[in-house]
């Protein structure tokens, strides 16, 4: 039976970052039985095309995703080689380390870049992105991460997306959906997203290894149409739409590749390998079946748990003098939360903290103290455990914190919570 972190006793170690997250006790299971056949053989084309239809479904897109072996990053970098050409005018959005991140990929791509740099904590406002574009009417492309995890701070794609589609459809609207995906709902079509980039290790709870890409039709029309191509195969998303696999036929999708987009109706403008890339079966299986339990348990209430148990650290982190680094509630993360440095940074050693917290308690947390209620693990039990432990290091920081204080505030926003309503949250074991 696989492990329930949900539960878990005091002495055992539990997971509470930004990710790479646990594996939810489906994937484990799913991930734990051997491997007796390869991916040609006819069982994979079926769990790959499910795994699609579902991901199609979470992501509210008739576009099919590409499931890319490697990590967010290799998604992302795909997306810009793929759509940026030297001398593309792209805007960029940097609110943290993955907003610089995506700067870099368009300069790496050969992009003429313009940063909107925001203060630590900021979120971007539409009318800037709006500004930004009517002064330069040759911007192409638009990119931002949703979830930016180094600030615990969401952006509000859905009304930039909404903004691009009625007053710049030319312009292709690119979102990094690594850190929010399956944790805040995402409506591709709707909201006019042309590039979505996640990944498996985040909200999905699944094993690190897959960057999913989904291309809207404007983004495929640039891809196809480029100058030059993409000196690479594997991070060339229109090897991803020519690949396909042998299976597709009997499965009912011969115009279609594996991820259920449209082969490619173009020439490509350089030759191809024999051999194009696969799969993972180990890590596309691990994903099926995580998929499967957020389904179960619908993605409303999945989102639900995890907005709570956000703001039940929040509150908990208030009782004990703390404060987030995100300036609003409106744009705080609710699947990332970074405690912001007292104003005096003798005042608290976050180093220590983290050494503490890992060592002495089994907590783990993510780099400059950032606590993640991602998934499974957005739940009473590892989050007043959370909290509980992190009372205590404070005491041991010197911070003066009445033990308790911060887990009964986090009990009573769980307890006053219509998706935990009805739960024995009081009695949880949160002894250190």
């Amino acid at each position: 039976m696989a492990s329930d972190l949900t539960s878990a006793p005091a002495n055992q170690r539990i997971n509470m970052s930004c990710g790479q997250t646990p594996l939810s006790p489906a994937c484990l299971a799913a991930i734990g039985e051997q491997l007796v056949e390869p991916v040609y053989y006819a069982h994979y084309p079926e769990v790959e095309k499910e795994t699609c239809l579902l991901l199609k479904r979470l992501m509210h897109t008739k576009n099919g995703p590409m499931l890319m072996p490697g990590s967010a990053v290799y998604g992302l970098e795909a997306a810009m080689l793929s759509t940026v050409e030297s001398g593309d005018h792209v805007l960029t959005v940097q609110t943290g380390v993955f907003g610089r991140l995506l700067t870099e990929l368009a300069r790496f791509a050969g992009g003429n870049t313009t940063e909107i740099a925001l203060e630590e904590g900021q979120a971007v406002d539409p009318e800037t992105i709006r500004g930004y574009l009517l002064d330069d009417p040759e911007i192409r492309q638009v990119a931002l991460v949703h979830c930016e995890t180094t600030t615990g701070t969401l952006n509000p794609i859905e009304a930039i997306g909404r903004m691009l589609k009625m007053e710049f459809p030319h312009v292709i609207y690119m979102v990094d959906c690594v850190s929010s995906f399956g944790g805040i709902e995402v409506r591709v079509d709707d909201w006019g997203i042309d590039l979505m980039v996640t990944t498996t290790q985040k909200c999905l709870n699944a094993p690190q290894g897959l960057a999913l890409v989904v291309a809207s039709e404007k983004a495929w029309d640039k891809i196809e149409n480029l100058r030059s191509a993409p000196r690479a195969m594997c991070l060339d998303l229109h090897s991803w739409r020519r690949y396909g696999m042998d299976g597709g036929a009997a499965l009912g999708y011969d115009t279609f590749d594996r991820a259920g987009v449209p082969r490619a109706q173009r020439p490509h403008p350089r030759d191809w390998p024999v051999h194009g890339p696969h799969p993972s079966y180990t890590l596309v299986v691990g994903l099926h079946a995580s998929l499967k339990a957020i389904m179960d348990e619908g993605p409303k209430r999945v989102y639900r748990r995890q907005y709570v148990a956000s703001r039940a650290v929040h509150a908990a982190l208030s009782a004990m003098g703390l404060s987030i680094v995100a300036a609003t509630e409106k744009s705080a993360a609710p699947v990332a939360t970074r405690i912001a440095q007292p104003a005096s940074p003798d005042q608290l050693d976050m180093t220590e903290l983290h050494r503490i917290l890992f060592e002495d308690h089994g907590i783990a947390i993510s780099s400059l103290a950032r606590i993640g209620t991602m998934g499974f693990m957005a739940e009473p039990g590892p989050v007043l455990r959370t909290m509980s432990a992190l009372e205590h290091t404070l005491n041991t920081l010197g911070w003066d914190v009445e033990v308790g204080t911060g887990v009964t505030a986090a009990r009573e926003v769980f307890e006053r919570s219509e998706v935990f309503y009805g739960r024995a949250v009081g009695s949880q074991d949160v002894s250190p």
